[in-house]
């Protein structure tokens, strides 16, 4: 009799912690920007995280056209997707409306965020990884697309003008003007038909991504994201901007007026070094349908006295969960997100998007990469961009300041003077609006 009694409590003991753990379906909505090589893969990777998880359905929507503007509205109105893929200059708004939750552990079957951290490494490698989703200390993503700019040089327009990268890249950018003098070709009217070097004038993100770290360099800092202060009129950012006019009115080197440095690269004798392409770039470069020169990859270039290592910025997609959605709904969200970052090395390999999970950056294929060694020690060397609410008012500020030098010939200390106030007016409105 007492075995027969032990032996059902034995049975029942085994049972209860089962009783009642039948998950109860849920529906989850997921939205991303529409780079169509990471689509396809997170297709099939959501697929096949529904068929190991059937009570979870993911609603998954890559958004066509206008995907920034398109989630803003969304969640603003306090509905929006459960996740969401986000890029690093617009997720502080979302964290000052208290949009953002905070990465839940339990979707990776993990205890504590150091537990996360260490997927990343230990750290300031850690730390470096996840500071572009980290606010006050919390963590609120997890990276799909971590980024760093390097220079590609066409190794062949480099020998036509008598030059060996592998000996003559100047690494700096006082070097760069005298490498880059001999690299361009005019015609008989003095009109550049190649140029050597040049930066991309294209679009206002590329003053945060590009112009603010040349100043961070030299020790200086434009914005300041915690206290949302602006720093403008100062000698480093005069030092800079004489620099990008210098570059385009006096060395006759480059300037807005000509194609966008990317596109120049990619177009036969018309660029020689483009310093504003991350690793995502090889596979259009490699493309058969694409003209892809013979190229190389080197080093970001810094101010030969930079007191600062820090290349161009660092800035990445990290997915994120919507604050508003439901217990249920953000659990399944970040179980939903840890298994989308459990394959670094397919969506680096199909993708070019780069996830710096620690154990993939230890495998022997990520070793034997010959493209990414670069782009990990410039992402190491380097910072997230500055983000704060209003970053596309303050951007567009920072161009028009360059414009304003540049192209309208305007007094650069009267210009500074006043981009300083007309910022700092910016940041301080925008924060008293959060």
């Amino acid at each position: 009799m007492k075995v027969r009694v032990l032996l059902v409590l034995l049975i029942v003991g085994l049972l209860v912690p089962f009783a009642g753990t039948q998950d109860e379906p849920v529906t989850i909505t997921a939205w991303g920007h529409n780079h169509l090589p990471r689509v396809e893969l997170d297709q099939e990777m959501i697929a096949a995280f529904m068929e190991a998880n059937p009570h979870i359905t993911v609603e998954y929507e890559p958004v066509p056209s206008d995907y920034y503007a398109v989630l803003n509205t969304a969640l603003a109105s306090g509905a929006g997707p459960t996740a969401f893929n986000q890029f690093t200059p617009f997720s502080a708004q979302f964290f000052l409306q208290g949009i953002l939750d905070p990465v839940d552990p339990a979707g990776w079957g993990l205890e504590s965020i150091d537990d996360i951290m260490a997927l990343y490494g230990s750290g300031d490698m850690a730390e470096g990884m996840l500071a572009g989703a980290t606010y006050d200390g919390t963590l609120y993503g997890i990276p799909t697309e971590m980024s760093a700019y390097a220079c590609y040089v066409n190794i062949d327009s480099w020998a036509d003008a008598g030059l060996d990268p592998a000996e003559d890249f100047p690494y700096t950018y006082e070097g760069m003007v005298e490498v880059a003098e001999k690299l361009t070709i005019r015609d008989e009217n003095g009109v550049i038909t190649r140029r050597g070097f040049d930066f991309n004038w294209s679009a206002a993100i590329y003053m945060m991504l590009h112009f603010v770290p040349m100043v961070q360099q030299l020790g200086g800092e434009m914005i300041d994201e915690v206290n949302y202060v602006a720093d403008i009129n100062t000698p480093e950012v005069k030092r800079v901007l004489e620099y990008w006019n210098n570059w385009a009115n006096e060395w006759n080197l480059g300037g807005p007026e000509y194609v966008v440095s990317r596109t120049g690269f990619r177009g036969e004798e018309r660029m020689a070094t483009e310093c504003t392409m991350g690793n995502w770039a090889v596979p259009g470069l490699e493309a058969e349908d694409s003209f892809a020169p013979n190229y190389a990859i080197y080093p970001q270039l810094r101010f030969a006295d930079a007191v600062n290592p820090n290349g161009f910025a660092n800035y990445g997609f990290y997915w994120m969960v919507n604050a508003n959605a439901s217990e249920a709904e953000q659990a399944a969200a970040w179980k939903l997100i840890a298994w989308l970052s459990s394959r670094p090395d397919r969506y680096l390999n199909e993708a070019g998007l780069f996830q710096p999970k620690a154990a993939y950056l230890e495998s022997e294929e990520f070793k034997n990469n010959e493209i990414m060694p670069v782009f990990l020690d410039e992402i190491a060397s380097s910072y997230f961009h500055p983000r704060f609410a209003g970053f596309n008012e303050v951007i567009d500020a920072i161009m028009r300041m360059r414009d304003r030098v540049v192209i309208a010939g305007e007094d650069i200390d009267t210009v500074l003077a006043e981009t300083d106030e007309e910022v700092n007016a910016i940041l301080q409105r925008v924060k008293t609006e959060f």
